[in-house]
């Protein structure tokens, strides 16, 4: 992560101590290096089990780290667990040096659109190809439907609904219904992206998607985005930020500035835009949330630059150069501002004040119109208010999806693999 060239790829687990301050040019990052069994693949998929103490690696495809006559590797899961000092260990937990070989009725996948919760891993959509599974041999992209879920207490995966979807961001909402709620943002297929005016619900209880109309200033669509997902207790509400990417799938240096955050209230269905003047658009990124107010972003590109090349380190001497040091940002969810150093011990989460003004009018806490009395009674009547952390999106790389670090992982917290 620290000095990523053009086609270049850090292939390292590394840790990031969230119980000291660091700036992003003093942080010092604890590394351990992947084994050589489990390949480098683009676009993996990571879910986390808070049980186990064990980050499940799913899907993805071949990676330009690796050279283009290596065959690709037979489909797998990885599971890698922390020790508490930044480093830990990898094991492959369903495949053939497993004790549990990978399902034969699964693909592996890339691309598609990934979250977690306490007990469950989802992939839904993505494609396969000649670089995702050594069983196929011929070329072109074949469009997988379906949300794949992977079960942690016995690591099976089944295949339930249906729909390709792809470019969206997704995350767990576990306040809503009976156990929880998978928010879906963006899905899509270039260039018909779903605009971010209707959010997509998967009720994981009844297993049915539904859908709900948001109002307030709507963000254009885009792809390569990062979300963000932590509750707010003074309103009792969850707000989804969503920062950067791609806008109308349009790079160099006459796309609109990508520079902004965006923020979902829920259940109010209600989106807000960060104030701020723009100074770092980026794309192909990942932002994840910490015990307190701030929101780590780490990696990217530049999307407005005539190199479209992977974001080098202000140090490392690729281009073009990152402003951040280590590729490493930090976002306050409450001043709506962006700093470049860590606080371990900054004040919990707060919702911004618009925001908490915006819930003083007590006529505006839920939609005008509810997209389905189903929708209705899994965010009016089916509110669970006091339980589970804050939520991160689920692409690497990215720390632990949770807002306090599990046992044995604290005080680091994964920061890329």
């Amino acid at each position: 992560m620290s000095e990523i060239g053009k086609y270049d790829r850090n292939n390292s687990t590394c840790g990031l101590d969230l119980s000291k301050n660091w700036s992003n040019s003093s942080v010092t990052l604890t590394c351990t290096e992947r084994p050589a069994e489990a390949l480098a693949l683009n676009t993996e998929a990571l879910w986390f089990d808070k049980k186990q103490n064990s980050i499940y690696c799913f899907g993805g495809d071949m990676s330009f780290a690796n050279d283009y006559d290596i065959p690709t590797p037979s489909e797998s899961i990885w599971a890698f667990t922390p020790d508490g000092k930044g480093t830990g260990n990898w094991k492959e937990v369903l495949g053939p040096t497993a004790a549990k070989p990978f399902p034969s009725e699964i693909t592996r996948l890339s691309s598609g659109i990934d979250a977690s919760d306490e007990s469950h891993g989802y992939y839904l959509g993505g494609w396969a190809n000649r670089g995702t599974s050594p069983l196929i041999t011929e070329d072109g992209f074949k469009l997988m439907p379906g949300l794949l879920t992977l079960n942690f207490a016995d690591l099976t995966i089944t295949n339930t609904s249906d729909g390709f979807y792809q470019y969206g961001k997704m995350i767990n909402v576990p306040y809503y219904g009976t156990s929880g709620v998978l928010i879906l943002l963006g899905k899509g297929t270039l260039p018909s992206l779903l605009p971010f005016n209707t959010i997509t619900i998967y009720d994981k209880t009844r297993q049915k998607w539904y859908s709900q109309l948001a109002s307030g200033t709507i963000p254009d669509p885009r792809i390569n985005y990062c979300i963000v997902g932590v509750r707010g207790i003074a309103n009792d509400t969850f707000e989804i930020f969503m920062y950067g990417g791609v806008i109308n799938d349009q790079v160099g240096p006459n796309t609109a500035n990508s520079d902004q955050v965006y923020i979902l209230s829920i259940p109010a269905f209600q989106w807000f835009q960060a104030v701020y003047p723009p100074a770092f658009p980026r794309a192909l990124h990942t932002c994840h949330t910490t015990n307190n107010n701030q929101m780590i972003v780490i990696g990217g590109v530049d999307p407005t630059s005539d190199d479209t090349t992977w974001v080098g380190s202000a140090d490392s001497g690729a281009e073009p150069r990152d402003p951040w040091a280590e590729g490493i940002g930090i976002f306050d969810m409450t001043t709506l501002k962006f700093k470049d150093s860590y606080e371990s011990k900054a004040k919990p989460y707060e919702p911004p004040e618009v925001i908490q003004s915006f819930y003083k009018d007590k006529s505006k806490r839920y939609p005008a119109t509810w997209g389905s009395s189903a929708v209705q009674e899994l965010f009016q009547t089916g509110s669970k208010s006091d339980q589970v952390p804050n939520a991160t999106d689920s692409q690497v790389p990215r720390p632990v999806n949770s807002s306090t670090p599990p046992p044995n992982l604290s005080p680091a917290a994964v920061a890329g693999i």
